[in-house]
Order: C-alpha cells, then structure tokens, then sequence
C-alpha cells in the first residue's frame, strides 16, 4: 500500500495531512463522545481536562482533523487531475 502512496504522486507531507486528520478526529470527536457517554475521558479529552479547559475543545481539535483531512483531500484530487493531463 505504500508503494502505492508513493507512485500516486503523495509525499511524506501529503501523509501527514491524512495521519494527522484522521488523529485528530479520533481523539477529538471520539474524546467528546466518549466523555458525552460513558462520563470518562482519554486522550486528548483528558489533558484538556487537566488542564481545565471547556468541554467543547475536544470537538474544536476534531473539526481540525476534519480540516486536515479535507486540505489533503483537495490536494489528492488536484494531483491526480494534473496527473491525467500530462
């Protein structure tokens, strides 16, 4: 699958995007339901805890992720749409 990364035209950059998305969201949003559920927190949730931040916070570094993972999104198809011109 690496390979493939790599022959599709995305850089150590282009996966970072897409690493750190997809680790935001989880410990954003997935920090926030959990906390919503079962009344306990992990991660990223239980720092801001600690450090008595609000309880929206965690969803502020989820909708980051989802920011990341849009931008490499963007990024993605605009490389592929150069790709097939060339």
């Amino acid at each position: 699958m690496a390979n493939h990364l790599r022959k599709s035209g995305s850089g150590t950059g282009q996966g970072l995007l897409w690493l750190f998305g997809a680790i935001l969201v989880v410990q954003g949003f997935g920090s926030a339901l959990t906390e919503a559920g079962w009344d306990t927190s992990f991660g990223v949730a239980g720092l801001m805890r600690a450090a008595h931040m609000p309880v929206w916070t965690t969803l502020l570094v989820g909708l980051a992720g989802v920011v990341l993972l849009g931008v490499a999104a963007r990024r993605h198809h605009a490389r592929k749409r150069a790709g097939r011109r060339s």
